[in-house]
């Protein structure tokens, strides 16, 4: 897969001889109990540790792919987020980069992990970074893809601009208010994701299957969680998280080895991606993975 190739080439990870491909649905599930939320992970393979982070509308699925193709040289951890797929909705209703990674660090506390590596997507980029900066010593290599920092230049990319069209961002402006994101989208879920993983996918309808489009369908339509999941992307969360990046990885940036990713079809310009991570990561390599677009894994890209 492509995107396992731009991984290997960038030294993030290491490849060495493969064994046999597992099933991600044959994975056992995993429950940590918090005080402010219940996190459900899925946890599988032999190896050194590694944590996948999913972004919005998906959940621990969306590395169905290639999860089962890094457990075999990894013991590869795929959390839900709070308020996403089996995790709960948590009674702060906090969806804060940094209320999401202390989730994790929880579940690396749990499993008795002292160091991983870590791999994001999306608005899980939000949430590794978050982790990266509250944990930096037990983040081995650190992993982003698709996707920019609150405070670093997302809030240029939600804003409207007159060359915007239905290739472009207009998603995130959109979701920015969850009162109205939710109104038109509740009840038309599968249309909703069906038309959304088209225009921001790189091969049109094959960018994700009907199974994995059905189990996002029911993730989000469940009571609450569509709500919670629009609660990331909105302006009260989003206008939260830059205080913690700026205090954190901006005076100090993450000095591991870290990869940042973007689809050719989406956030495709290297050099862009270097000028915006670099004052949070002093040790960048930027890469694109070709015939990808914002879904850059498994199904969501392009094998």
């Amino acid at each position: 897969m492509y995107l396992l190739r731009v991984l290997s080439r960038c030294a993030l990870f290491v490849f060495p001889a493969l064994a046999e491909v597992s099933s991600f649905n044959d994975w056992p599930h995993l429950r940590v109990a918090l005080p402010d939320v219940s996190i459900h992970l899925r946890y599988y393979g032999s190896g050194p540790p590694l944590m996948l982070v999913h972004g919005f509308p998906q959940h621990s699925p969306t590395w169905n792919i290639v999860g089962p193709i890094l457990a075999q040289n990894y013991t590869v951890i795929a959390p839900d987020l709070r308020g996403t797929g089996d995790s709960s909705i948590p009674f702060s209703y906090n969806f804060t980069a940094s209320a999401a990674a202390d989730d994790l660090e929880a579940v690396l506390d749990f499993l008795n992990i002292n160091q991983t590596y870590v791999f994001a997507h999306d608005k899980g980029t939000g949430v590794a970074a978050a982790l990266a900066a509250k944990i930096r010593g037990r983040i081995k290599r650190l992993g982003l893809s698709e996707y920019l920092l609150p405070g670093l230049s997302y809030e240029t990319l939600q804003a409207p601009t007159p060359t915007w069209n239905l290739y472009s961002n207009w998603q995130l402006a959109f979701f920015s208010v969850p009162d109205a994101a939710q109104f038109f989208i509740q009840g038309r879920e599968k249309q909703m994701l069906s038309w959304y993983f088209y225009h921001v996918g790189y091969s049109g309808t094959s960018a994700i299957s009907d199974d994995l489009l059905t189990l996002c369908t029911d993730s989000i339509a469940k009571p609450g969680y569509l709500r919670s999941g629009l609660e990331y992307f909105s302006n009260l969360t989003v206008a939260q998280d830059p205080a913690l990046f700026s205090s954190t990885l901006i005076p100090q940036p993450f000095s591991g080895p870290t990869l940042v990713l973007g689809g050719e079809a989406s956030l495709s310009n290297t050099s862009l991606i270097e000028q915006l991570f670099s004052p949070v990561a002093s040790d960048l390599t930027a890469d694109i993975v070709p015939k990808a677009g914002h879904w850059i894994g498994g199904k969501f890209g392009r094998a």
